[in-house]
């Protein structure tokens, strides 16, 4: 049974559920008594088909022991908590309704005003977001949405846990959603092989101008993934709900706090799914404000700085700075350079920090330390992965000149790890350790012998033919087995 990759638990056999490559259907007597006989180097994820989910039930007990065990199941005994806790369903009729207004089917057509929701899918296309936050909230395999007339309005009347007994003529939409669900259809593709035991999705957007990876190297993912074990796919911020369909994210477009990247990194945390970048690195990372006040106080040297606060706009006294202009202002979320201006003089500063003070209620000021060029250290799992030094665009202080269409960006070359100077890569690591352990591109200034980190940078540039220059496929290689590594722990 080395090839199961899911295990769904039912009452009694034989039961209605199709049998498929990569499934093992299971007695809930069976799972009791720990009966399964399978790799456990693999992934396995869980299915609770049990009848009764009630507390105490044979369901509910199903769902406990997955806990107990560390299996990854759904529903968890959390969510069996959740759906049978009648009072939070006020809450959450309220957040569906605002979906249910903005559909444009006809709900008369409905039969009997019920819609089943499988694994957060139905077969009709308008309500496919309804049914899908149905199916966030819930988390329940098979639910019944009950739909009323309120006047001239629609408003939720019910939903209810529907079980595998009662699904009648429904059982085979059932099956249909249980494929899709699990990935089914992937093990029918000529695309996959028997040999991939993991599924990586990698979140991008194709329309990203400065994605952190080029085509190219998503390409290479793909490849090099499925040589190691890998079944890769890229999906998009509307692949949400499809999430729990993978082993393992990496997310492969600007992370911010407030934007779906971190809505996809939360959601994988809350499933237990590996995911670089994780929320904490983001929350971190993406703040040059508190990177700025980590460093300070783990008394890592960074360029001499301070931060000002919207109601100082008017007090500001640069006198009682410890450097002077030429200094550089950044607004707190800024990448890629972007959000970083070097002001020369007291009016400048002032009409700056006027600008900056509409987007963030705290402003980066730090000293001005000139360069040729910066070093990238990417740390992953906290061992260094690869070194490049980025240069500055030409005739500009920044790596990327905004301003200019014909020179944007400076030179980037790749360093062996050997020729990186030793207290370079000590301090990236020890910068990098204050923050977490995935994927992190720490950039530093070595200047008079001395060197200063800029920033750790979650989300760091992996872009065939730069960074990948020196490694090339081997690059690629340890991504995929630090994922290993962290989809199944030793």
């Amino acid at each position: 049974m080395n090839d199961i990759n899911h295990i769904i638990i039912v009452d009694k056999l034989p039961s209605p559920i199709c049998e498929q490559p990569g499934r093992l259907i299971l007695e809930a007597s069976d799972y009791f008594e720990n009966k399964i006989d399978y790799n456990e180097k693999k992934p396995i994820k869980m299915i609770n088909l049990c009848n009764d989910y009630d507390y105490l039930k044979k369901g509910y007990y199903c769902s406990l022991l997955a806990d107990a065990r560390g299996d990854r199941c759904i529903p968890d005994v959390t969510d069996i908590a959740y759906a049978n806790w009648k009072r939070i369903y006020r809450h959450a009729f309220t957040e569906l309704e605002e979906v249910l207004t903005d559909t444009t089917i006809d709900l008369e057509t409905l039969p009997n005003g019920e819609l089943f929701i499988f694994f957060g899918r139905t077969h009709f296309p308008a309500l496919e977001r309804l049914a899908r936050k149905i199916f966030d909230i819930f988390r329940m395999p098979a639910l019944r949405l009950k739909i009323k007339r309120k006047g001239k309005s629609w408003t939720l009347d019910d939903v209810g846990v529907v079980p595998l007994k009662d699904l009648g003529v429904n059982i085979d939409a059932f099956n249909q959603a249980l494929n899709q669900f699990v990935g089914a259809y992937w093990a029918k593709s000529s695309n996959r092989n028997s040999e991939e035991q993991y599924w990586l999705a990698i979140l991008h957007d194709p329309e990203e101008v400065s994605p952190p990876s080029n085509k190219k190297a998503l390409q290479k993912m793909i490849t090099i993934g499925q040589k190691m074990g890998f079944y890769v796919e890229l999906i998009t911020k509307k692949d949400f709900h499809s999430l729990l369909e993978f082993d393992a994210l990496f997310i492969r477009e600007t992370t911010a706090v407030n934007n779906h990247t971190y809505r996809f990194a939360q959601k994988a945390a809350n499933e237990g799914i590996p995911c670089i970048d994780d929320t904490t690195s983001i929350l971190r990372c993406c703040n040059k404000v508190y990177l700025q006040e980590l460093l300070k106080t783990k008394h890592i040297k960074t360029p001499k700085g301070c931060f000002f606060h919207k109601q100082q706009k008017k007090s500001i006294q640069l006198d009682s700075l410890n450097f002077t202009f030429p200094f550089v202002l950044k607004i707190p979320d800024g990448s890629f350079s972007r959000g970083v201006f070097k002001v020369n003089s007291r009016e400048e500063f002032d009409h700056c920090l006027s600008d900056l003070f509409k987007k963030s209620e705290l402003i980066l000021c730090q000293e001005f330390v000139p360069s040729d060029y910066d070093w990238r250290i990417v740390i992953l799992g906290g061992k260094p992965l690869f070194a490049c030094k980025y240069f500055m665009a030409p005739g500009h202080w920044k790596i990327v000149n905004y301003d200019s269409k014909k020179y944007r960006y400076g030179d980037a070359t790749c360093v062996p790890i050997r020729k990186v100077p030793e207290i370079v890569l000590k301090t990236a690591l020890k910068a990098c350790k204050l923050i977490g352990n995935g994927l992190y591109g720490v950039d530093l200034k070595e200047v008079n012998k001395e060197v200063y980190v800029i920033e750790v940078n979650d989300n760091p540039n992996i872009d065939a033919k730069i960074e990948d220059e020196l490694l090339g496929d081997a690059l690629y290689a340890e991504i995929f087995k630090h994922f290993r590594k962290i989809i199944r722990p030793a």
